[in-house]
């Protein structure tokens, strides 16, 4: 079950939302950095991420950049950033930006940042992103990585 909380204040709009997990926390980490298997659960329903739409330069300090294919339209959401901290299996962070296809941006950038502790023979995710140029952009975040969070616990469940 999730937990939402969406936070206005005058350093900007950010966007928190704590997930429980019946995996260990290693297991939610590598879900996180393993971008071969991203593919399997990032995006909304609707939405795929193509294993060749995906690159990544996975350190410290390294870019990302993948795609979400819209499945009955065939509409492309390009989006990339940096890998800011990788600190398993505890703590990453990342910058997120959308963009367009010739990598454009399209946004403005926001951090990811996702903290992992044990709970109960799982892991506890704190999911933080911002800040949001408004309200409706945080929200409409909101709901694609709720969708994307289910998504992700029911792939835990099938690679347990």
């Amino acid at each position: 079950m999730a937990q939402r909380e969406s936070t206005g204040s005058g350093r900007g709009i950010y966007l928190r939302m704590v997930r429980d997990f019946s995996a260990e926390p290693a297991a939610v980490y590598r879900a996180w950095t393993d971008f071969a298997h991203a593919t399997d659960w990032w995006g909304p329903e609707g939405f795929i991420v193509p294993a060749d739409r995906v690159s990544v330069d996975d350190r410290e300090g390294g870019s990302y950049k993948a795609c979400m294919v819209n499945t009955i339209t065939g509409d492309e959401l390009w989006w990339g950033g940096t890998l800011e901290r990788l600190d398993p299996p505890d703590h990453l962070s990342m910058t997120q930006q959308w963009e367009q296809p010739d990598g454009t941006p399209a946004s403005n950038v926001t951090l990811i940042t996702v903290d992992l502790e044990p709970h109960d023979a799982g892991t506890h995710m704190t999911f933080q992103q911002g800040p949001f140029p408004d309200t409706r952009d945080r929200d409409g975040h909101e709901t694609g990585w709720e969708q994307s969070f289910h998504r992700l616990a029911n792939y835990l469940a099938r690679s347990a």
